[in-house]
């Protein structure tokens, strides 16, 4: 039944932002390159199996692989003509970015059911509905379940490591669920390399479990060396491109250490220390600002106290650590913490509270089930952003029914996936060919890139244009830091051009979108229209 609930939940608004004729790209921006290279890389029935791009670890890749080429065979998935036309390319990619939508959806709910009954073999069966809920509700992890990317399949493979760690203080077999520990770690791994972390938890149980049992250290030491090296040895089985093409690999990897070492532009500039940005807006908004503050009392409490819950506290803490040091804080990093934090709700569902006077215990008890409703509450708000037209495609409707044909718009930087469809290759991975293809685009207006260089006030001076359409993931960092190019540019703004029209979907109570993390971003940008004086 809770698999149900999570899945059904994470497969309303899984159609967002798919190609169609107006747009060939989704308007996630990692989903093409993601299955150009696991559709058009990879296909291990072919016997194609390096990936040639290790960003990201290679798991993912080959699952959605072995995936889309089954639907494929078995024609569930069109299969692309010889010289295909762009609009065909569209239909194809909307229909494989779905189907891996639902794979990535399946995992999302697995790992809803592994927590509850991690939690449930911790603290009873209450306490295990409440973790699998709080995973099941958590509002960023139900929206990125909708998205072909790795954050939730890493947490998946996260979840079956934590869950391995539990098991094992009961296992007639120690060694072999230490093992299937270690395997899980190492596909975590090899979806995202930072979350092989997980590997602390179970071999942190094994010490302690060894304290009880009072194993020898020659035993413990070779049971930990082993473990460490199955979890090498599922992450070279799973991202095999780190032996059979080595210098690929390390340039990719070496890309994306340098990568979260100095930023991602001015998205984090100025954000303060790693670890409170992460705690909020990250946690606070992902998992849910009352349920964070609930489950750290549950750990405190009740958790911290169980030691078959020490090696999940470890492994979180120092994933945390880690984090926290980079200078890249996406939201969705975060998400390998989300077992541990559901399970701090479910916490406050254990017979062990049963000490504390009943007046406490219920108003707990009761919290816990509050913060449900509220993480159910963020949910439905972020899937009705989802579900209601898109700001950048009512931004298009507007300009189609008001704006004459012939008329001028200038973009402070290069079109991309937040810009309104005005061409429908806005999504292209490289900067110049989305600039190419709109020189090259039959639209009803004159469309200019006051780029590169971005904000460029003299290029704004000097062309003049009728309208000027900005979408908050350009301005909203640059503005934030009050870059000198920025004010520049707005300063001219300013003075020859009045604001329109605004299109955003807020989440109306709780929040204006433009205060969201910048990955849930996606699925509710603003576009602003400026009209000259």
């Amino acid at each position: 039944m809770l698999f149900g609930v999570a899945l059904g939940i994470r497969l309303i608004g899984i159609g967002w932002g798919l190609p169609n004729a107006q747009h060939h790209f989704s308007y996630h921006p990692d989903e093409w390159l993601v299955l150009a290279v696991s559709y058009l890389n990879l296909n291990p029935y072919a016997g194609d199996w390096l990936p040639h791009f290790y960003n990201y670890g290679s798991l993912p890749l080959y699952l959605w692989s072995v995936w889309l080429h089954w639907l494929t065979a078995v024609g569930v998935l069109p299969v692309l003509p010889d010289n295909p036309d762009a609009l065909q390319v569209a239909e194809w990619r909307a229909a494989s970015h779905f189907w891996a939508r639902v794979l990535v959806a399946l995992m999302g709910a697995g790992a809803s059911l592994i927590v509850a009954r991690a939690m449930a073999r911790l603290a009873g069966k209450w306490a295990g509905w409440v973790a699998g809920l709080a995973m099941a509700f958590a509002p960023a992890f139900v929206v990125h379940s909708r998205f072909q990317t790795v954050d939730v399949p890493a947490t998946f493979f996260v979840a079956l490591t934590l869950w391995s760690s539990v098991v094992l203080f009961s296992s007639a077999r120690p060694m072999r669920t230490l093992m299937w520990g270690a395997v899980w770690a190492g596909c975590a791994a090899g979806c995202k390399y930072n979350a092989g972390l997980a590997l602390l938890a179970p071999l942190v149980s094994l010490w302690l479990q060894a304290r009880t049992e009072r194993w020898i250290s020659g035993r413990l030491l070779g049971w930990t060396a082993g473990a460490i090296a199955v979890a090498m040895g599922a992450f070279l089985l799973t991202c095999p491109g780190a032996w059979a093409e080595p210098q690929v690999f390390w340039r990719d990897f070496r890309y994306e250490l340098f990568h979260v070492q100095r930023g991602h532009g001015e998205i984090f500039t100025q954000t303060g220390p790693g670890w409170l940005f992460h705690l909020h807006p990250n946690m606070t908004t992902g998992f849910g600002m009352l349920p964070l503050v609930l489950s750290l009392l549950g750990w405190l409490i009740v958790g911290i106290r169980h030691r078959e819950g020490v090696g999940i506290l470890v492994a979180s803490l120092a994933y945390f650590a880690l984090i926290g040091a980079a200078e890249v804080r996406f939201m969705r990093y975060t998400f390998p913490l989300f077992p541990m934090l559901a399970m701090g709700l479910g916490w406050l569902a254990s017979p062990a509270l049963a000490k504390y006077h009943p007046v406490f215990v219920k108003s707990v008890v009761g919290a816990s089930f509050v913060a449900l409703g509220w993480q159910l509450v963020w949910t439905a708000a972020l899937t009705a952003c989802m579900l209601r037209p898109d700001p950048r495609e009512q931004a298009l409707r507007w300009f189609e029914s008001h704006v004459p044909a012939g008329r001028t718009i200038a973009f402070p930087t290069v079109p991309w996936f937040y810009t309104p469809p005005f061409y429908p290759d806005t999504g292209e991975l490289r900067w110049q060919d989305r600039l190419r293809l709109m020189q090259e685009a039959h639209s009803p207006y004159r469309l200019i890139a006051l780029a590169p260089p971005e904000w460029d006030a003299e290029a704004l001076q000097r062309v003049q244009p009728d309208y000027v359409v900005i979408s908050d993931f350009e301005e909203r960092d640059v503005k934030r830091i009050g870059r000198a190019d920025y004010r520049a540019f707005t300063a001219i703004l300013r003075r020859d051009y009045r604001l329109v029209r605004v299109f955003r979907n807020d989440l109306h109570p709780l929040i204006r979108a433009d205060a969201l993390p910048h990955d849930l971003l996606y699925i509710c940008p603003a576009v602003r229209v400026y009209a000259a004086k």
